[in-house]
């Protein structure tokens, strides 16, 4: 005879169920949410972007937009440690061959309430931010069809692709 306490495995599966259902329902709520906003604020549409490995740089990546603009991270293509500071600096190239380098910069603001709205799972060191920096110079050079004013940018705030990005990095599932 089983005790009083003692779960069965169809309860116990239930009970996973049901918390999976319940988070299910917050990641809709959230996701609602941030499309409501983006309505609201008339964002521009998401960039369809093509990421590119050429044979002639096997540790680079470059990351090739639709109107041509090439973006390479110069601490993949020299073998060096990833920077970790909330700056970066990547190496791009215009459809017309011109080469610049562009500073990406993530405020100290944002990356400590992310750390604290992620409950630490994005810290200031974390990858996360050289996705980030790397999509928004991206979206920028696919809108503008120019580089940077200064080759500089600074990211004060999450946008949409982000804030999703964010809920899902460093998670299991």
């Amino acid at each position: 005879m089983r005790s009083v306490n003692e779960k069965t495995i169809p309860e116990e599966f239930a009970r996973h169920v049901a918390e999976l259902a319940a988070q299910v329902a917050e990641l809709s709520q959230r996701l609602q949410l941030i499309e409501g906003e983006r309505e609201q604020t008339n964002c521009s549409h998401p960039t369809d972007l093509t990421i590119h490995s050429y044979d002639d740089d096997e540790n680079a990546i470059h990351f090739l937009t639709e109107n041509g603009f090439v973006i390479l991270r110069p601490w993949e293509a020299n073998d060096a440690v990833p920077p970790a500071e909330g700056a970066f600096r990547f190496r791009v190239q215009s459809p017309d061959g011109i080469d610049r380098e562009i500073s990406v910069g993530i405020s100290n603001r944002l990356q400590t309430e992310t750390a604290l709205r992620t409950r630490g799972r994005i810290q200031a060191s974390n990858q996360f931010w050289i996705c980030c920096a790397e999509r928004r110079l991206a979206n920028y050079l696919m809108e503008r069809d120019e580089f940077p004013p200064a080759n500089e940018m600074k990211i004060d705030m999450l946008d949409r692709e982000d804030v999703l990005l964010a809920i899902r990095w460093g998670k299991d599932t």
